[in-house]
């Protein structure tokens, strides 16, 4: 109890402007030691703030290095093809139709793909086919999304395949900002930024809005011009068509967002981030329902980055970018977790919160940090609102449990503990090979 106190007091300290002094003190102590401890964790937020940090100094001091590069790969007036896969979607789908057909953007087909609902879902959709740019599509069968996604590609008829999430919004002229990066021929596909449409719902959705301007909207913005993304979201991303038929469309078992990534990446394909084509998406406004989705989205990192598609590395093979996308996501996604979690228990083993001064130091330069990165968010992307950056001192809290989580989630997936998840039919599931 005397530790905790110690450690509650070092904590509060900054709040009492008397002791401003002593805590300075201390980290000055701090910067000139030898404790290893400390000095990963400095080199841990310095790898999570520079990037944003040098993103922001290059948007204000030299804004041409962000412009779209022009080339001869798109053609003028392109058919775009939406296609949109979901099942029980009679909530959302209606909503989702009309954003396109309302976006600004003339020569498109919308192909909605039901995957066997059991709701109103297709009647709802059929409403818009009089349209005569809207068709339906009813499998009699449940595919699951990349199945559904891979009935929608044999239909479509554009030169860009454009897939958003059923249950999501577009924001008028997305079209154009998606196809603009296309001029260049090796560009093979883009992703849109994705912006939390229920943010002022309760306090975890606003967290969200927090979470998506930093790990969303910054993170891709400094990753595409370097050619790191090692993802294109299923809830808005935009493909080139003769990309996507080279490689067959999705994986119908492992085989969505993630996994045609890497793919694309593989055969030499570019891939881009639109930073003004907005999709509107809701989170999950249950801090259980967000821990599920974080649960699913780290398994199935595991299993299809680490397992299926481990041979990234091989920079013989994919090149030296591709074997760096995937020790970024070995080393911080994988290695260090486990290490902050070993080095948890060392400290519950040993001698817990013998070092209040430590930990308060790493707390409130991670908060500084947090404060400076979501201004940068908000000056370049305009989110999060800056009435959100109060939560800047509580989001370390908001995201230790979803830590846990994952770091549980990767065991798990690692000792291949329930492999199998309700996001694949079971009888796909049952044919597919097992990493």
């Amino acid at each position: 109890m005397e530790h905790l106190n110690g450690f509650l007091a070092y904590l509060l300290a900054p709040l009492n402007l008397v002791n401003i002094g002593g805590i300075l003190r201390v980290l000055g102590v701090l910067l000139t030691s030898a404790n290893p401890v400390f000095w990963f964790l400095v080199l841990v937020l310095m790898r999570f703030v520079l990037p944003d940090i040098l993103l922001w100094l290059t948007y204000v001091f030299y804004p041409r290095a962000m412009a779209v590069p022009q080339g001869a790969g798109l053609p003028e007036n392109p058919l775009v093809s939406v296609i949109i896969a979901g099942r029980n979607e009679g909530e959302s789908i209606e909503k989702m139709i009309q954003s396109t057909l309302q976006c600004g953007y003339h020569k498109l087909e919308i192909i909605f793909v039901d995957d066997h609902s059991s709701d109103d879902s297709v009647a709802r959709a059929r409403k818009w086919e009089k349209t005569g740019r809207v068709r339906v599509f009813e499998a009699r069968n449940h595919n699951g999304k990349p199945g559904s996604l891979n009935i929608g590609l044999t239909l479509a008829r554009g030169d860009f395949i454009f897939v958003p999430d059923a249950d999501c919004e577009l924001q008028p002229g997305i079209i154009q900002h998606l196809l603009a990066p296309f001029a260049d021929a090796r560009v093979g596909a883009v992703t849109a930024n994705l912006r939390v449409r229920n943010a002022s719902h309760n306090w975890v959705t606003r967290f969200q809005e927090c979470e998506y301007a930093l790990n969303v909207s910054l993170s891709r913005l400094w990753r595409a011009p370097l050619n790191l993304l090692s993802i294109l979201p299923g809830a808005g991303s935009m493909f080139r068509a003769v990309a996507m038929r080279q490689l067959g469309g999705y994986d119908s078992g492992l085989g969505d967002d993630t996994d045609l990534t890497l793919r694309l990446r593989k055969q030499g394909w570019k891939l881009r981030f639109a930073l003004d084509a907005i999709v509107w998406t809701d989170v999950p406004d249950h801090y259980g329902w967000l821990l599920h989705q974080r649960s699913r989205w780290t398994r199935n990192m595991v299993k299809i980055r680490l397992h299926k598609q481990g041979d990234l590395y091989h920079f013989w093979r994919f090149g030296f970018v591709n074997a760096l996308v995937f020790t970024d996501i070995l080393i911080f996604r994988v290695v260090i977790p486990f290490l902050a979690l070993w080095s948890v228990f060392y400290f519950m083993a040993t001698d817990p919160f013998s070092t209040p001064a430590l930990l308060t130091v790493v707390y409130w330069m991670t908060t500084f940090f947090l404060f400076i990165k979501m201004l940068i968010a908000h000056d370049i992307a305009a989110t999060p609102r800056l009435k959100m950056l109060w939560l800047a001192p509580l989001y370390p809290f908001y995201r230790f449990p979803i830590h846990l989580v994952e770091l549980l989630s990767m065991l798990r997936e690692f000792l291949r503990i329930r492999l199998w998840h309700p996001y694949v039919p079971e009888r796909i599931w049952a044919r597919i090979p097992h990493w």
